[in-house]
């Protein structure tokens, strides 16, 4: 929306929601995170970085910032890109997998006798995993009530969180003050978190993100230890945001069991 002309120095995350044509659009576009922070007009205003998210193929197309930058463009008479013979995205001619919808794409290659193109299907040759620490990230603090990853909770002021696992298969399931209880998701530990993680980030407000409140490192209070089991004063070591996690599973350990059985009857019927 706001592409060109617009400046905002404390910009720190530019997001693509549109392809570019040109790669000084998409420069103009990712320049609104660039300016750096004059302190004497933004008095307390820190900024180290700027995030680029691109949910376009621009980056793809046009290539990172840190490449050589040529704001005039250039002439070319071999088209650089291809569009997907699946979902119709237009993306650059080297891609070997639609990065929008996964879809492995058709590439020339010469034939043997070298005089004329044939094509095949291109094959993976090798990638890389990253594997990517949701609880480090998150906002919010999950607490493993059980201590064994079975069960994990996280809560703010309107909203909570929790996934669970049942016969080797996690469900995350969250509520929120006038809300009922729903099913966030089924299947891979990584899934339910990010699922219940998200939760917590559209039902809270950042001021409700719990992860750093010196507060919660506090004991339990006296209202917290009357619904808590009578061992829990013996636990020192117990928090007041674990208290609140525990708390928040007991209260809502009916509503979280519906949810997880509904989507176990579902997955039978399915099945059936």
């Amino acid at each position: 929306m706001l592409t060109e002309g617009w400046d905002h120095p404390p910009t720190s995350c530019v997001v693509l929601l549109r392809p570019s044509s040109y790669k000084s659009t998409m420069i103009q576009m990712v320049g609104r995170g660039l300016r750096t922070i004059n302190p004497e007009e933004h008095p307390g205003v820190v900024k180290t970085d700027c995030i680029i998210l691109d949910f376009g193929t621009s980056s793809l197309i046009h290539g990172s910032l840190e490449q050589d930058v040529n704001l005039k463009g250039y002439d070319s008479t071999e088209d650089s890109t291809q569009s997907c013979h699946n979902c119709s995205a237009v993306i650059p001619l080297s891609c070997s997998e639609c990065p929008i919808c996964g879809e492995m794409l058709l590439v020339d290659v010469r034939n043997e006798e070298g005089d004329g193109p044939e094509q095949q299907r291109a094959l993976l040759s090798g990638f890389d995993m990253t594997e990517i620490d949701l609880l480090a990230r998150s906002s919010f603090e999950w607490i493993d009530i059980n201590g064994d990853g079975s069960a994990m909770m996280a809560s703010g002021f309107t909203a909570w969180a929790g996934v669970f696992n049942q016969d080797g298969r996690f469900y995350a399931v969250g509520g929120a003050r006038n809300k009922a209880s729903v099913l966030l998701g089924v299947g891979e530990s990584i899934v339910c978190l990010a699922a219940a993680d998200d939760w917590l980030n559209t039902n809270e407000s950042d001021e409700s993100a719990h992860k750093t409140k010196a507060w919660l490192r506090q004991p339990p209070t006296e209202r917290q230890f009357a619904y808590l089991p009578p061992a829990c004063r013996m636990d020192y070591s117990l928090t007041r945001y674990q208290a609140s996690a525990m708390l928040s599973l007991k209260f809502n350990l009916h509503a979280i069991r519906s949810r997880i059985a509904e989507a176990r009857g579902a997955s039978l019927a399915a099945v059936a």
